[in-house]
Order: structure tokens, then C-alpha cells, then sequence
């Protein structure tokens, strides 16, 4: 079983996210954040296997808990899922130890692909971020 995290300011979001995984088999949602802050907190106790996290949240944000995260716990794989696709963010995020960047206008088939994918080690970015990555 696949232990995910869902970090996103956006309570709507992150409801619809949490109801999408919840029939893909093997895949549990554990929890929800709504700040980096307590995404850190949540991954300290109770180390999911993957968290899905926002890049722009108040608080400190996506990069800064991606840092935090990787270094509670650098067997946790975190997905940035987010609505900015421009660089520097991709660029940033992979630097820092993502394993993977997803924009929000990604179908349910690939982010549960890419969350499976990021758990047994590789790496996964949706095409646009991969094209401009490359």
C-alpha cells in the first residue's frame, strides 16, 4: 500500500485529489496539509511514502518544505502538483530532491501513474515540465 500526503491550500482541491486516489487500488490517502508547515509536521509523524505537495502556499511554501521534508525523512518522495509550470519552479524543485512535477491540469490516469512510479524510486514529469527541463 502506497501511503500518500495531500498538501494544497485549497481545501476543494485537495478534497477532489483525496476522492480521485481513493479508488485507485493500492493507493491510500493518509492525510492532508494545508501549509508546508504542517506538511512537515504530518511527514515527521508519520512518514508517508509520498506526498503530493503545492509549490505556492502561504507559509513557507512548497520549496522550502520539500527541503525540510528530504531531510526528516529522505525516503519520503514528493511530487510537486501545482499550477506553475514556468521556470524557474520545475528547474528548483528537482535541485532540491523532488521526484517528481505534475501540473494541475494533469488527468487522474498520470498522477496515479507518476505516484506509483515515485515510489518504487524513479522519477516522473508531466510532458510540459519534461520538455522544458530537457
Amino acid at each position: 500500500m502506497i501511503r500518500v500526503l495531500i498538501v494544497d491550500d485549497h481545501r476543494l482541491f485537495r478534497l477532489g485529489l483525496q476522492r480521485m486516489l481513493a479508488d485507485a487500488p493500492s493507493i491510500k490517502v493518509v492525510g492532508e496539509a494545508s501549509s508546508g508547515e504542517d506538511a512537515v509536521q504530518f511527514c515527521r509523524d508519520e512518514r508517508p511514502d509520498v506526498v503530493l505537495m503545492d509549490i505556492r502556499m502561504p507559509g513557507i511554501g512548497g520549496l522550502e518544505a520539500l527541503n525540510r521534508i528530504i531531510r526528516l525523512q529522505n525516503s519520503t518522495r514528493v511530487i510537486a502538483l501545482t499550477a506553475c509550470e514556468e521556470q524557474p519552479f520545475p528547474a528548483q524543485m528537482m535541485k532540491a530532491g523532488a521526484s517528481g512535477y505534475l501540473t494541475k491540469g494533469v488527468t487522474a490516469a498520470e498522477t496515479i501513474a507518476a505516484i506509483r512510479k515515485v515510489f518504487v524510486g524513479q522519477k516522473y514529469f508531466s510532458a510540459e515540465v519534461a520538455q522544458q527541463l530537457a
